[in-house]
């Protein structure tokens, strides 16, 4: 009863664990069924192939027309939108650069005073209270001195065992592009489909490179004028940040110096009548 509890958890972990220690060339049964399953993938691709070279073969002049005109409309469109999406992405560009300027200099002149005042106020405030601490404590002292896995073997011909490795030489050696490969083969070796496709390439490539033309310009432009704005903005937002950053910060300096000289007077007073009061 121990035993099959021990195996079965052993099973639960492994399905789990994703664990898998069968062993498909073991030079006997299992390596023996994996090679089957390698050549009865291999006979049928090349059943595939031969069925995609037939259909292939089979094709028409009017089949070649139409995959002819097809594939030059794309190959044009591609052509023509990549050419016109370069040209509306330099007219963008420019037009971006020229308009990112001035609001990128307006948000970084307004973030640069900002953060200089408030870092200068810092800055301030902590050194007027230094200061201010140290006279308060003098004047303040003078005042207080006063008055953390077990394995099974499997069984070698397990007849599930033998499927799985069948199943993986299979697996291993199915090609799932045979029969486009074969296809593709027959088609190459059809003059009748051939010459229909050549006599119609040129013709759906004038017309994909005129709407692919009309198509790029729009998109180019914009990618390019977004592409323009933010190089010119980040540019003047950097210049004028850090021109108005040290004038507020100085700024700052000045209104933060007084308030914290005055609460270092205060706490230091404080604390240097306590000391001065502690009389010897």
């Amino acid at each position: 009863m121990r035993a099959l509890l021990v195996t079965t958890v052993l099973a639960a972990v492994a399905a789990l664990t994703g664990c898998d220690r069968l062993d498909c060339f073991d030079d006997g049964p299992l390596e023996a069924r994996y090679r089957d399953g390698e050549r009865a993938a291999t006979a049928e691709n090349q059943r595939a192939f031969a069925r995609g070279r037939a259909d292939g073969l089979g094709l028409t002049r009017q089949d070649g027309e139409s995959d002819g005109y097809a594939d030059g409309h794309a190959d044009g469109y591609a052509t023509g939108f990549a050419a016109s999406y370069a040209d509306g992405y330099a007219d963008g560009y420019a037009d971006g650069l020229d308009d990112g300027g001035a609001p990128g200099c307006a948000d970084g002149d307004a973030a640069g005073y900002d953060d200089g005042w408030y870092d200068g106020e810092d800055a301030g405030y902590y050194d007027g209270y230094d200061g201010g601490w140290g006279s308060g404590y003098s004047d303040g002292y003078d005042d207080g001195s006063q008055g953390c896995p077990l394995e099974r073997a499997r069984p070698a011909a397990d007849p599930e065992d033998l499927q799985a490795c069948y199943a993986r030489g299979w697996d291993a050696e199915l090609d799932e592009a045979a029969y486009a490969r074969g296809f593709e083969d027959g088609k190459r070796d059809n003059p009748e489909y051939q010459a229909g496709y050549a006599a119609a390439y040129p013709d759906g490539h004038a017309t994909g490179l005129a709407a692919g033309y009309d198509a790029g310009y729009d998109p180019g432009w914009y990618d390019g004028y977004d592409g323009g704005y933010a190089e010119s903005y980040d540019v003047a937002y950097v210049g004028c940040y850090d021109a108005a950053y040290p004038s507020a910060w100085d700024d700052g300096y000045d209104a933060g110096y007084p308030a914290g000289w005055d609460a270092g007077y205060g706490d230091g007073y404080n604390a240097g009548y306590s000391d001065g009061s502690a009389c010897p």
